[in-house]
């Protein structure tokens, strides 16, 4: 069949662009939505202040946000890189794949070295995001977890803080934000930016395979392309 010649590393590559674009855009849709939440404020390694009046159990917090440039970095990258970048080098591997039909060399003309160092970077970039995401959320609730309430006699958990109980507030504001799933979307944030990351990295694993096996092939034959038809001559 006519498909069953495509190449299979340039289909796998292809898929991975198309879940690393998912990912980016789940990242920074889920980032920002906390932070229109939160009033454009970035809580990430932000500090926290709680109280509790005495006669009920809701819990009254103080926000203290840290330079908004955190949170748009990471949806900046994630938007740019992931979604963007994800979306040409996806249609680019398509263009090849289909292409690769006829020419089973094809996947060997594409810009090796120019595909890999991009990956390379964009494998660096996304894990700075990924990390600071993580560090940062892991800040924010130590912070949130070292209130103790007047009735858990424990520190809270810091999912246990979306719920109707607390109250968040700005510094500069006196009316509460609705932030009643900011942890949930934090975490959605953070494991679709590693699950990115760690696909940029098999990227990178793949083009290195990829020039490998272009100078193997490159020793063994002289001509820049030779088609399906004529590949008996060489076995």
């Amino acid at each position: 069949m006519e498909w069953m010649r495509v190449d299979g590393w340039l289909l796998l590559q292809a898929s991975m662009y198309f879940v690393i674009l998912t990912c980016g855009l789940i990242t920074s849709i889920s980032s920002g939505l906390v932070r229109q939440d939160f009033g454009g404020t970035c809580v990430l390694y932000g500090n926290v202040n709680c109280t509790t009046a005495n006669t009920t159990t809701t819990v009254g917090c103080v926000v203290f946000g840290e330079a908004t440039s955190v949170c748009v970095f990471i949806i900046a990258v994630n938007l740019l890189i992931s979604v963007l970048f994800g979306i040409f080098m996806c249609v680019y591997h398509l263009y090849y794949l289909i292409r690769s039909r006829t020419l089973i060399r094809i996947v060997f003309q594409l810009w090796l070295k120019v595909l890999l160092a991009s990956s390379v970077i964009s494998t660096l970039v996304t894990l700075v995001s990924a990390c600071m995401l993580t560090v940062g959320l892991s800040k924010w609730c130590t912070g949130v977890e070292s209130f103790v309430g007047p009735e858990e006699g424990h520190a809270s958990l810091c999912s246990m803080t979306q719920s109707s109980n607390w109250l968040w507030y700005l510094s500069d504001n006196e009316q509460p934000v609705n932030a009643n799933q900011y942890y949930d979307l934090y975490v959605t944030a953070e494991t679709t930016c590693w699950i990115g990351t760690c696909l940029w990295l098999l990227q990178c694993i793949a083009y290195v395979r990829h020039l490998v096996k272009d100078r193997a092939m490159q020793r063994s034959f002289q001509d820049d392309l030779f088609t399906i038809d004529d590949l008996d001559t060489f076995n």
